[in-house]
């Protein structure tokens, strides 16, 4: 069993592909999570560019491309061109989104129709030699555990997964138990119901329950900052130190 450490470039919106670099290094992390919606945009070869030579210089490496590609959207040429920019960046994962509605409330025609276009696009990731990953989420078809590894079962693709985050309006313990077969990365934060952002030690109590259950099934997956109180450097060095520590045991 591993865990592999690393940051959402999103974490830092408004800091340059340089800057993201040199904390995740600060902070001893080992992997980005580069997303296409600031840092690089898909088929930017100049942006590409500079986190791959970023990235070697410090000795790290791409987790994964976060895309905001929707299923539903039914676009298999920008699905290929994000599929190209993660291999670019020598991830191995294309992070994306399942849907614009919530498992409650999506028709079963619209689900049928998204869980085709997933199996086609999932043929397309392959080819790029990528993971195909569903962002865990409210408001998609993958915003609770039961939804979530139904969909994945009924696809029966080698090559999709989903990730993990804990959800202000679910049981997050369960969630976690019940999609660890398809288990890719796990996004790291600590908030509130209300969104509000809080050092990560606050939720002490629930990641070391969230660790454990990793770890009670041997699962080795990728932890991943994303959120930090007030887009603080001080905060997420100290919470990059707090996951280090618990991480380990």
């Amino acid at each position: 069993m591993n865990f592999t450490l690393g940051m959402t470039s999103v974490t830092f919106r408004e800091k340059t592909i340089e800057e993201v670099v040199s904390l995740a290094k600060k902070a001893s992390l080992s992997e980005i999570e580069w997303g296409g919606d600031r840092h690089i945009p898909p088929a930017d070869a100049e942006a590409i560019y500079r986190a791959r030579e970023a990235m070697e210089k410090e000795g790290l490496l791409c987790s994964s491309y976060g895309s905001y590609y929707r299923f539903g959207d039914n676009d298999a040429d920008t699905f290929r061109a994000i599929c190209k920019t993660s291999q670019d960046l020598g991830a191995g994962i294309v992070r994306t989104w399942l849907g614009r509605r919530g498992s409650a409330v999506m028709p079963p025609e619209m689900r049928a129709d998204i869980l085709e276009e997933t199996k086609n696009l999932a043929d397309i990731a392959a080819e790029y030699g990528q993971i195909l990953a569903f962002e865990f989420h409210g408001k998609t078809l993958n915003d609770n555990g039961e939804s979530s590894i139904a969909f994945l079962c009924e696809c029966q693709k080698e090559n999709v997964k989903t990730y993990w985050q804990p959800l202000s309006f679910s049981d997050n313990a369960k969630n976690l138990s019940l999609v660890l077969p398809y288990l890719t990365a796990v996004h790291v934060f600590t908030w509130d119901d209300a969104y509000q952002r809080y050092p990560l030690s606050d939720g002490e109590a629930q990641w070391k329950q969230y660790l454990s259950i990793l770890k009670n099934a041997d699962i080795s997956t990728k932890l991943i900052m994303e959120f930090v109180k007030n887009d603080s450097e001080e905060q997420f060095l100290a919470d990059a130190a707090f996951l280090h520590e618990i991480s380990k045991y």
